[in-house]
C-alpha cells in the first residue's frame, strides 16, 4: 500500500523508488494504490514515473476500492482516485490492475471478476480495452515474476477462454461460461 490518498503532499512513491535503486534491493517490488500520484502536476507525475521505472517497480491500480474510498472530500470536480496510469505507462512502468477489497466496509461492491476490473480501467483509467486486458493478465504476471501467458508460441499456456468476438466484448459482457486452462490443461469449466 503506497500513497492511498488524494493528498498531493503525501507522496512516498518516488522515495520508495529512490531507496530501491540506492540500496540495490535485489527482489521484485510492487506498489499498490499510488493514488496521490494522480494529484501531482503532469511534470511531477513524469518525474516520479521515471524514478519508478528506473527502480523496476510494478504498480497495481485498484480501481474498485479507490473509486469508492477516494474523493469524498472533493464535492466539486471529484477526482477519480486512480493512479496516474498513463504517466506510469509512458515511463515504461509495468501497470497492473486488481482488487484489494471485495464486499467489505472498504468496498461494498464487486464480484472479484477480473473483467470487472478491466472495465473500470477502461472507464475510469481511460485505457483502451486491449490495454485494460493487459493490466489484468500479463501485467499481473510480470509483477508476480511469472512469464507471459497467451495463445502464442513460447508463452505459458495459462488461459481463460470466453465466448466473445473481441476483447471489448469480453470485458463488457464478462461471459459466465468460461474454460480455465493451466499449463495447457483445462482445469475448470463454468
Amino acid at each position: 500500500h503506497t500513497d492511498e490518498t488524494l493528498d498531493p503532499e503525501k507522496s512516498s512513491l518516488g522515495d520508495l523508488a529512490e531507496r530501491v535503486v540506492a540500496s540495490g534491493f535485489p527482489h521484485r517490488v510492487t506498489a499498490s494504490h499510488c493514488v496521490s500520484l494522480s494529484m501531482q502536476s503532469p511534470r511531477e507525475q513524469d518525474r516520479i514515473a521515471a524514478l519508478v521505472a528506473a527502480a523496476n517497480i510494478s504498480v497495481v491500480a485498484l480501481p474498485s476500492s479507490n473509486l469508492f474510498l477516494q474523493g469524498r472530500d472533493h464535492p466539486q470536480a471529484t477526482p477519480r482516485g486512480i493512479t496516474a496510469v498513463h504517466a506510469l505507462r509512458r515511463a515504461g512502468v509495468n501497470v497492473a490492475a486488481g482488487w484489494d477489497n471485495l464486499q467489505d466496509p472498504f468496498n461494498p461492491m464487486g464480484r472479484g471478476d477480473c473483467f470487472e476490473t478491466a472495465g473500470l480501467m477502461v472507464m475510469a483509467g481511460h485505457l483502451l480495452p486491449e490495454e485494460a486486458l493487459h493490466s489484468i493478465t500479463n501485467a499481473t504476471r510480470v509483477a508476480a515474476g511469472l512469464n507471459e501467458a497467451g495463445p502464442w508460441e513460447g508463452a505459458a499456456a495459462d488461459l481463460l477462454l470466453v465466448r466473445a468476438h473481441t476483447v471489448r466484448e469480453a470485458i463488457a459482457v464478462a461471459p459466465a461460461d468460461r474454460v480455465t486452462i493451466r499449463d495447457g490443461v483445462p482445469i475448470a469449466l463454468s
